[in-house]
């Protein structure tokens, strides 16, 4: 297939999917300099999404501005399963997934950290990630085949996903109950399909990071997750690599995407944030930086 007629059907895919009009959404089509890909493969089991997206979530929260080697949420690729998804983790970041992951209280926090309900188990190599009360699940292997190391509690904290095996503490109820009913949310079933899919598609989301070897990545509450970064793709070339392989699909066309400025869009309805800053936030400082995360998960 020519470029120009690639371009031409990404641009009309756009239209359909987005409000944009037909001269933007070919801008942007322009931009991507990519193929229509097949789009990202969801699981067909609510649970099961939610569980990804509740991952992603917790992932944002924790990892911030603090990756290596360009892994976005510390993973490296996902294999869609018949039960769940496989997820290849950054060797690196892995054992910091999985502390990050696995829920504990923190006395020191007041409350649990964590995908209340997640256990664990497996072997050493290749581990899987479960909900206690449905049959979610993802599983989770290293880059380097290497083997995995259970977090231990620390000072001021006690692990819940070693004392409760095949149920859940009253804490993690709230919390579960507190995700699954959200207030102020407009579309709990967007969130997780889109969050999901951000677990489900790292060879997209990385390209924020792989300028530098690291991005930022936050939330503001249970209903959104925010990539921020300062080289390589635009914003609407983003936009465009994603809505190529479907990660708007199924998304109400009126909230699929919305581009606010040349650095910042919306897709579905806030529940991702792209945000690119207009100038290099990190010059020769990037290289030390870099180093400095690779030393902080050394430790």
């Amino acid at each position: 297939m020519s470029r120009s007629r690639n371009t031409n059907r990404l641009a009309k895919k756009i239209c359909d999917q987005t409000e944009l009009t037909l001269s933007t959404a070919s801008r942007l089509a322009q931009q991507a300099n990519t193929y229509l890909g097949s789009s990202v493969t969801d699981s067909p089991d609510p649970h099961q999404r939610r569980l990804e997206a509740h991952m992603a979530h917790v992932l944002a929260s924790s990892f911030r501005d603090h990756q290596l080697n360009g892994a976005l949420l510390g993973v490296r690729e996902a294999e869609p399963e018949a039960q769940g998804v496989k997820l290849t983790l950054e060797s690196g970041m892995a054992d910091e997934v999985l502390r990050e992951l696995l829920p504990r209280f923190d006395h020191d926090y007041g409350g649990i950290r964590g995908v209340p309900g997640l256990r664990v188990r497996g072997s050493k190599r290749r581990l899987v990630l479960h909900d206690a009360v449905s049959s979610a699940q993802v599983t989770v292997t290293r880059a380097d085949g290497g083997s995995f190391r259970l977090p231990s509690a620390r000072d001021g904290e006690a692990l819940l996903w070693n004392r409760l095996p095949d149920g859940l503490s009253g804490d993690e109820k709230q919390e579960a109950e507190e995700w699954t009913d959200s207030r102020g949310i407009n579309d709990l079933r967007v969130r997780d399909l889109l969050m999901s899919r951000i677990m489900r598609c790292p060879g997209l989301v990385n390209r924020t990071a792989a300028p530098h070897g690291f991005a930022n990545c936050y939330t503001h509450h249970s209903g959104d997750l925010v990539i921020e970064w300062c080289c390589g793709d635009s914003v609407e070339t983003l936009c465009a690599v994603l809505l190529a392989h479907g990660f708007a699909d199924d998304v109400p066309r009126a909230n699929a995407l919305e581009l606010i400025s040349p650095r910042s869009a919306h897709l579905g309805d806030r529940t991702v944030i792209l945000n690119r800053h207009g100038s290099c936030q990190y010059g020769r400082n990037a290289k030390y930086i870099s180093e400095s995360i690779r030393k902080g998960y050394a430790a």
